[in-house]
């Protein structure tokens, strides 16, 4: 009985440790400046329910939303205000990558693959649920994952 708990508590121990590690900062970078014709594309996936969800909105604010799980596929447009808050997070971001972790991933982490086309240049951040609040880009994420649930529902 005593093994099994000090068992059962070690790997509970270990799991916390692999979710919860500290990162060390690299210097923050500016994410392009939306302006002119632009793209931003997000693929939100992993987590114990193996999600895999995407979404890809365009200057004009057409969207188009992907649930590979389910095959559903939805199109829209964001109205004038939701296109003003995504550019403007956008446009204020300060990206902060993390190095990565020596040793163990973040099991059941969700991962988050940012692409963004034009403005001023290109960006591309690959993110995890470990990485996402000291990234500078988690209010982004929040709204991209917002019109996501939204256009599933």
């Amino acid at each position: 009985m005593t093994r099994t708990v000090f068992i059962y508590s070690f790997l509970v121990a270990l799991t916390l440790a692999a979710c919860t590690a500290t990162q060390t900062e690299l210097p923050k970078t500016n994410v392009p400046v939306l302006n002119g014709s632009w793209e931003i594309k997000m693929r939100h996936s992993g987590g114990i329910m193996g999600l895999s969800r995407s979404i890809d909105v365009s200057s004009n604010g057409s969207y188009m939303v992907t649930d590979e799980r389910t095959n559903k596929i939805v199109n829209g447009k964001l109205d004038a205000d939701e296109l003003s808050k995504l550019t403007t997070q956008v446009n204020s971001a300060r990206y902060s990558p993390a190095v990565p972790l020596d040793g163990m991933a973040c099991a059941d982490c969700f991962i988050y693959d940012f692409e963004i086309h034009g403005g001023n240049g290109n960006f591309r951040a690959n993110l995890n649920d470990i990485s996402l609040p000291n990234s500078g880009l988690a209010a982004l994420v929040d709204t991209l994952r917002g019109i996501i649930d939204s256009a599933l529902k």
